[in-house]
């Protein structure tokens, strides 16, 4: 019997210790945007390139994000964070600033470096 109740205190172990790194894997997995912060993605244009029309259209994605800014107005992306927008370019260099923040007041901020000849 000394055996028998040996295993199973073994395999109550091995079972608990199982389902709690399956739940804290579980969480943290869940957690993770949380535990990242807030994120922008721009998709277009690429950074550093120049434009032949005055007229782009920026284009990407926000995650984590509650308040979303293109140079200061605010810029509202769609239910799976994508967003779009046009801008006029004046001649020369420009830069793009995309600002946003999370529920937690964390900010976040990616610059767009464009030229129009």
């Amino acid at each position: 019997m000394t055996n028998l109740a040996s295993a199973r205190i073994k395999i109550k172990y091995f079972l608990t210790t199982t389902f709690l790194v399956v739940v804290i894997g579980y969480a943290s997995y869940q957690l993770r945007g949380l535990i990242n912060g807030p994120r922008i993605v721009v998709d277009s244009p690429i950074n550093g390139s120049s434009s032949a029309a005055p007229l782009v259209t920026i284009r990407g994605r926000a995650e984590q994000v509650t308040k979303l800014f293109l140079n200061g107005e605010p810029l509202t992306p769609d239910r799976t964070g994508r967003f779009e927008s046009q801008l006029l370019l004046a001649e020369g260099y420009n830069i793009i600033r995309l600002d946003g923040e999370d529920r937690f007041g964390r900010r976040v901020e990616r610059k767009l470096e464009l030229v129009l000849p």
